[in-house]
């Protein structure tokens, strides 16, 4: 017989005790960190950490400027987790840093923690992207319609939109002559200091007319190379297949077009995973899909891949699916946004950001008539951060978490349906979910089995059923087991302990809609609390995410504060004038450019100081503290470069934009 010794036994266990010491103990690796305009995101891989006892805070501040504030609440995806009906190997911390201003450079502090051993703090630097601009006037041309010929200058034009994208260079800033035009393709880039851009000399005078082409109206790019840094702005692109076909885009700038007559609106038709930043804003995109419809129809209103993606302030309807990025190549989109936008008459779902991984933001969209508001069907790992969205008449779920979604943030939405408001199968798992506003005529959620050992957070959710909430007529159904209403909801001691009980009169203008298949009118409510609702100053307070939107430091339920303004939902045109100014928040448009005389400024410029100057520096005009909407006349200038100086008093930013006088 062999003996061990004392001492093999003590080396054994000292070995064994070092193995099991590496699984549980977290070992960092990459940080991913992606930008859009107005959002950072931060996706943290790991190994080890087998216990899932690790935590990331993410805290970030101006840079230079002191002190730091905290992120938004992270995600954890680990090994095991079933996702789509396989297991996962991926094993990371993601989160997001919100409500940034575009251009600026901001100190990122990333705190990994395990008790177990292992942690780490790092430090970054990341700017937000920049707004994209017109190019430089040095190289302005003009298009006018016809077919072939022409060398640019305003007395010999190229004739027709293919023969201008055949000779354009990077910093080529087309202005397109009122007129109708062929569907044509680019196949040239620009760069992040040019790029190539055709504008509508007057919005929406400029017609691209495809002819009832199986094909795209307008082609960016091919199938075997990247097309990059292109603009697209004011057209009116109408009767094909794709309004817009985008082969292997990134750098792409879609804004105030309206696209009509057409199957997709914005399509990003290879998907070989080259897609990236792309910036579809402020259009009207009007589809042919005739609604309630059944089935699944296969059109969307913009269908797009891959990372830092932007899309906002877009009316759409009429489509088989509003925005969608469920496609191949799967578990590749990092960082995504969709905002603002007004969706409408969609038969299957409104929004859906099937296929992400970490980091899409889904926030303050209004949505109307369709089957399902958010599909996250599925999210592989998160978070996906669904907020401040208002879902009105859905057929069966507000959030539909499908195909066992894994990273769920769903806090401050209004929905409201005439049957269930929220309904999705077993296999969801890991959620948020905080201050909901949740209007229904049957089941205010009816969910079913849950996922072993899923993390689901769930509370101060704000509810009402227009059922009896009684035997056979409950409010609710959770891991398929019923509760009748609010309070024995609370008391059951496993979910929303804090909820409250509401109806249709605490907000302005509320009702239920009567039947799945009446056209409903987003001009016919107003969701906002009133005073002494129920839901009023009763929500939970959330790191970050209710950042900008309180006043008085309570967030109230649902998607809408009590007393603020509703904000702009979908497309803004004004073509009134010879150019056009719209500030936001975070967004300045002017268009068309060169002007002629004179220029209106709209939108919210209450905290924005405006001046013009010419090119010397020297001030022209001061314009702070206008009423809007109003004129700058400047028919007593002279021709030549002139800027517009706007600056953000709320956010210490400067935008500065060129414009073109003409005599």
């Amino acid at each position: 017989m062999t003996h061990i010794s004392k001492l093999s036994l003590i080396a054994f266990f000292l070995v064994l005790s070092s193995y099991v010491q590496s699984q549980v103990a977290v070992t960092p690796g990459i940080v991913r960190i992606d930008a859009t305009y107005n959002h950072i995101s931060i996706n943290y891989s790991i190994t080890g950490d087998a216990d899932n006892d690790s935590e990331l805070n993410i805290r970030y501040r101006l840079s230079g400027t002191t002190p730091y504030e905290q992120g938004a609440m992270t995600m954890r995806a680990y090994p095991g987790l079933v996702i789509d009906g396989n297991t996962t190997s991926k094993n990371f911390h993601a989160g997001s840093i919100l409500f940034l201003a575009p251009g600026i450079t901001y100190d990122i502090e990333c705190e990994l923690l395990d008790p177990d051993g292992g942690s780490l703090t790092t430090m970054h630097t990341v700017s937000t992207k920049d707004i994209p601009v017109v190019p430089s006037s040095a190289n302005v041309k003009y298009v006018s319609p016809g077919n072939g010929g022409g060398i640019g200058t305003q007395a010999s034009p190229y004739l027709g939109l293919q023969s201008a994208a055949d000779n354009a260079q990077p910093g080529d800033h087309f202005i397109v002559a009122t007129g109708t035009y062929d569907a044509f393709t680019i196949l040239i880039s620009g760069n992040l200091s040019d790029p190539i851009s055709f504008i509508s000399e007057v919005q929406h005078g400029a017609v691209i007319d495809g002819d009832g082409t199986d094909r795209g109206v307008v082609t960016l790019g091919e199938f075997s190379s990247i097309l990059s840094h292109i603009i697209i702005n004011g057209f009116v692109i109408e009767d094909g297949k794709w309004g817009i076909d985008a082969q292997n885009t990134q750098h792409v700038t879609i804004r105030n077009n309206v696209i009509q007559e057409v199957e997709y609106g914005y399509l990003n038709r290879r998907a070989n995973g080259n897609e990236s930043d792309q910036y579809i804003t402020n259009n009207l995109i009007l589809g042919t899909t005739i609604w309630p419809g059944s089935g699944i129809p296969g059109e969307r209103g913009i269908d797009l891949r891959g990372n830092n993606n932007v899309v906002s302030y877009n009316t759409i309807r009429d489509f088989g699916d509003g925005i969608s990025t469920d496609g191949p190549p799967y578990e590749t989109s990092y960082s995504l946004d969709i905002h603002n936008n007004d969706i409408q008459n969609i038969v299957d779902d409104l929004i859906e950001v099937d296929g992400m991984i970490s980091n899409s933001r889904v926030y303050e969209n209004r949505c109307y008539n369709g089957r399902a508001g958010v599909s996250l069907a599925p999210i592989f790992g998160g978070p996906a951060y669904v907020f401040r969205n208002i879902f009105y008449n859905l057929e069966n779920s507000a959030f539909k978490m499908n195909r066992g979604p894994s990273g769920m943030v769903v806090v401050h939405n209004t929905a409201v349906a005439e049957g269930n408001a929220m309904s999705s199968p077993n296999g969801w798992q890991n959620t948020f979910y905080r201050n909901n506003v949740i209007l229904s005529a049957r089941y205010c959620f009816e969910f079913f089995g849950l996922v072993s050992g899923s993390d689901d957070n769930w509370d101060y959710g704000a509810y009402y059923s227009s059922r009896a909430g009684g035997s056979g007529t409950e409010w609710f159904k959770w891991d398929n087991l019923r509760y009748a209403d609010v309070p024995v909801l609370n008391n059951s001691g496993i979910i929303e302990s804090n909820a409250i009980a509401v109806t249709p009169s605490d907000f302005d203008d509320m009702a239920l809609p009567t039947a799945y298949t009446i056209e409903y009118d987003p001009m016919e409510n107003d969701f906002r609390p009133i005073l002494n609702s129920a839901g009023l100053d009763n929500g939970d307070n959330i790191s970050l995410i209710n950042e900008p939107y309180l006043t008085d430091g309570l967030p109230d339920m649902g998607a809408l504060e009590f007393g603020q303004a509703v904000p702009r939902y979908g497309h803004l045109f004004d073509i009134s004038t010879d150019a056009h100014i719209v500030m936001s928040d975070d967004c300045i448009e002017i268009f068309p450019n060169p002007f002629t005389d004179r220029v209106v400024l709209d939108g919210d410029i209450s905290d924005f100081t405006i001046e013009v100057l010419d090119s010397s520096g020297q001030m022209v005009a001061d314009f702070s503290g206008s009423s809007v909407p109003f004129e700058i006349v400047l028919s007593s200038l002279g021709s030549g470069l002139y800027f517009v100086n706007v600056i953000s008093n709320l956010h210490n930013q400067l935008s500065v934009h060129k414009i073109i006088k003409e005599q």
